[in-house]
Order: C-alpha cells, then structure tokens, then sequence
C-alpha cells in the first residue's frame, strides 16, 4: 500500500515549483520536514540550494534505491496531487498541510528530533 506523499517546494505563485513525491514518507512527515528545515537552514534565503539541502536529507536513507522517491514539477496554485501533500513555502516560510500552516520556525520547534530542538530553542 505504502504511505505516499507529496511535498511541494513552492518557490514562486504560478511555478513551476519542484515536488518530491515519497511512497513512504507519509507516517513521519512532520519530523522528517522539521529535521530537514534545520539542515537547510544555512541556506533559507537561496532558494536552488535550500530545495536541493532539503531534497537530499529527506532521501538520504534511500539516495541508491531505485523506488520510493520522485521527484518532478508542477505548475499553478491547486496542489491537490491525488495523495496528502505538505507544501514548503519558500515566500512565506511556512509549512502547510491543506489549510493548517506554521511557520518554518515554529514547526521545527514542534516537531524536530530533540537534537535538533535544543538547537533552535536553546
């Protein structure tokens, strides 16, 4: 069955914007995306390279696999991609999952491992 989602990294209003869909991914989004916001964080302001650090710690695991990950692009604003998809707003720096949102910061609070937690609250 798997647990897919599909994560928008929304850089502009019309697109295209980047979508990196995983089979597997769906159970621990929030840390997974919380974690890779610390990571990325250097990089916030420059949008090629924030959507690549991001990219490369949510597949890290798996970078050798021949399934699970894919990556494309679409266009517009109705992100409804036929799975739950999390948009990654780079205009905004927010997170939303349909219509709940946080911010970048808020959510890495929320919800990143405890090593990466102390590091943003501490």
């Amino acid at each position: 069955m798997g647990a897919r989602i599909n994560f928008v990294f929304q850089e502009n209003i019309e697109g295209p914007n980047v979508v990196l869909y995983s089979h597997w991914g769906q159970d621990y989004w929030q840390t997974d995306i919380a974690n890779a916001l610390q990571h990325s964080q250097p990089r916030w302001g420059d949008t090629s390279y924030f959507t690549r650090m991001m990219i490369s710690y949510l597949i890290s695991d798996s970078i050798m696999d021949e399934t699970g990950f894919g990556i494309y692009s679409v266009s517009g604003t109705n992100f409804d991609l036929g799975e739950q998809t999390v948009v990654v707003d780079m205009i905004n720096q927010t997170i939303r999952d349909g219509d709940v949102g946080a911010s970048w910061t808020d959510f890495m609070k929320a919800y990143a491992t405890k090593l990466f937690t102390e590091q943003v609250v501490g």
